[in-house]
């Protein structure tokens, strides 16, 4: 028999062991929930970061950052406002990605994209949608390898108006005053060059759809609005409010509200009653534009659109044409309006350029024999032409260039045409005085035959050779007769080297006038098609002097006149 070991007071009870054991087994338990907690935290912390940074763009909290840098190229019409929504946006954000906003005239920009120069942005935010509709066109039509450019919607607005007097105002207000009333002379306007001016092109297209789109009735009212035309809107606002006589300048309802006090008498906005174009600003960007720079431009473009009071502050309203409350200031503030097409309102701006560019004009004129038949009892073919040559050098500007050839048949050996006076400027008074003493005594120089295919292609040939950019180049043939050289290019061999002369980049257009009845008026209207020109024919001998100074004229609608 074992004896007995006496039980001391420090030695465990079997309670106390097992309330030991349970105590470690909740510990350990308890660590290992902590270890699973910190590794699922780091995981989720892992996939959240990850599809941040590759999933879809996130919402930015109000005062939060653009999600990538942007090189922002703005016309100063808009900068203002970009400046604010983007400090706005940045307000509240920490490391924020770098955005800068430069300032630049859209024309500026697209004259450099027309060019080919490489873009110096991320996205573009011109003052009208026109401008990238215009630096694509005139790269295309010179063959220039630009920049492609995707054009976003309208993010903001201002509508295109006229600016008057009070006084100017209420009465052409009362009268239901549109671009009609320009059409009907009611009024005398000043135009800030539509070269360099969104809201004179968006103007020229809206008179253009005033009229019905008749070509010339928009010409000539062109040629008189030529003579009204500023450098900037600043200064026509300021011509109106310094005029005499009831003035008004087109411009659009942001430009006057920035003028406001420098006005030396205050102006108003007049919303046309008939056509109501506005200005869209959109966001371009490049076709090759990265994800994050497009997530970034839909974040802007976005903030933008919401950002309807900073918008008002800089005279803007919101792409549906609407101003906020706040800035509803008159019935005109709330004006529905019309977004203009920027592809037709490119080619208004080309027309109007066509229209008012200087000519450089050489009159090759028809003096072989025909030309001294009898056309009335008491006048000639050569003096009803040489009385019509007159007005239509008359109705040129001092900014054009005029040169006269003649043509008939083996003139100088085997040549068929000759130079009488060379080009030179009609605002110099001793060359346009020769000009027009050559053109009374065209009939000294009458004899031979129409020695006409071969003198066409040397005038087109030499217009090529010397072009001047800048300018509207033109061929003005007068004939009354048909080609009688025949040791000389037949009409299909004329046609075929007119073809090789064509270059869009430097046009040279036949405009081809036929006098009487005996005029091979199908060669002329071939001739013409040939070089994008135009053929006209008087058959009465009132009609010389009308045809000339129609062909003239035209030049912008043509061939496509009517």
């Amino acid at each position: 028999m074992q004896p007995t070991t006496p039980v001391s007071s420090e030695s465990p009870t079997r309670a106390a062991v097992r309330a030991a054991q349970r105590r470690r087994r909740s510990l350990l338990l308890l660590g290992v929930i902590l270890v699973l907690a910190v590794a699922l935290a780091v995981v989720l912390g892992i996939f959240l970061s990850r599809g941040t940074a590759g999933g879809s763009p996130q919402e930015p909290a109000a005062g939060g950052c653009l999600p990538s840098a942007l090189r922002i190229t703005a016309d100063p019409a808009i900068a203002g406002a970009l400046e604010a929504v983007v400090a706005d946006l940045a307000e509240s954000g920490s490391d924020c990605a770098d955005v800068t906003i430069r300032a630049e005239d859209s024309s500026v920009t697209a004259a450099r994209l027309a060019e080919g120069s490489a873009p110096a942005f991320d996205v573009w935010v011109p003052d009208s949608a026109m401008w990238p509709a215009r630096a694509t066109g005139q790269a295309e039509l010179t063959g220039v390898e630009a920049a492609e450019l995707v054009v976003g919607a309208p993010v903001a607005s201002t509508p295109v108006v006229f600016a008057a007097t009070e006084s100017t105002a209420l009465a052409l207000e009362s009268a239901g005053a549109g671009f009609s009333s320009l059409a009907g002379r009611v009024v005398s306007a000043v135009l800030p060059d539509p070269s360099t001016v969104a809201a004179s092109s968006a103007a020229l297209l809206a008179l253009q759809t005033a009229v019905g789109g008749d070509a010339r009735t928009f010409t000539a009212l062109v040629l008189g609005l030529d003579t009204g035309v500023v450098p900037t809107a600043a200064d026509a606002l300021a011509a109106v409010s310094a005029a005499t006589t009831p003035t008004i300048a087109v411009t659009t309802e942001q430009a006057l509200r920035a003028y406001g006090d420098q006005a030396q008498t205050a102006l108003v906005p007049i919303y046309p009653a008939d056509v109501k174009p506005a200005l869209g600003v959109p966001l371009v960007t490049l076709a090759d534009a990265s994800a994050d720079t497009l997530e970034a431009v839909e974040v802007l473009g976005a903030a933008v659109a919401d950002a309807t009071d900073r918008l008002a502050e800089h005279g803007l309203r919101d792409a549906e044409g609407d101003a906020p409350d706040s800035a509803a200031d008159s019935a005109g503030a709330g004006a529905a309006v019309q977004p203009i097409d920027s592809a037709n309102q490119a080619e208004a701006l080309r027309t109007w350029q066509m229209l008012t560019a200087p000519s450089r004009m050489l009159s090759l004129n028809d003096v072989s024999g025909s030309m001294l038949q009898p056309a009335t009892d008491d006048l000639r073919r050569i003096d009803l032409f040489e009385q019509a040559a007159v007005r239509a050098v008359n109705s040129l500007s001092d900014d054009s260039s005029l040169a006269t050839w003649v043509f008939s048949s083996r003139r100088i050996g085997g040549q068929d045409w000759q130079e009488i006076v060379p080009f030179g400027p009609l605002g110099d008074p001793a060359h346009k005085q020769r000009t027009i003493d050559t053109a009374n005594g065209l009939d000294s120089l009458v004899g031979g035959g129409t020695g006409l295919y071969d003198s066409v292609l040397a005038a087109v040939q030499y217009m090529r050779d010397t072009y001047v950019p800048g300018q509207v180049h033109l061929v003005l043939l007068n004939t009354d007769g048909v080609n009688e050289d025949d040791d000389g290019l037949d009409l299909p061999e004329l046609l075929a080297q007119l073809e090789t002369l064509r270059d869009p980049a430097k046009p040279v257009a036949v405009i081809a006038i036929g006098y009487g009845p005996d005029t091979d008026q199908a060669a002329l209207e071939q001739i013409a098609a040939a070089t994008d020109g135009a053929a006209y024919q008087a058959l009465q001998p009132t009609d010389i002097g009308t045809v000339l100074i129609d062909a003239v004229t035209q030049r912008g609608c043509r061939p496509n006149c009517g």
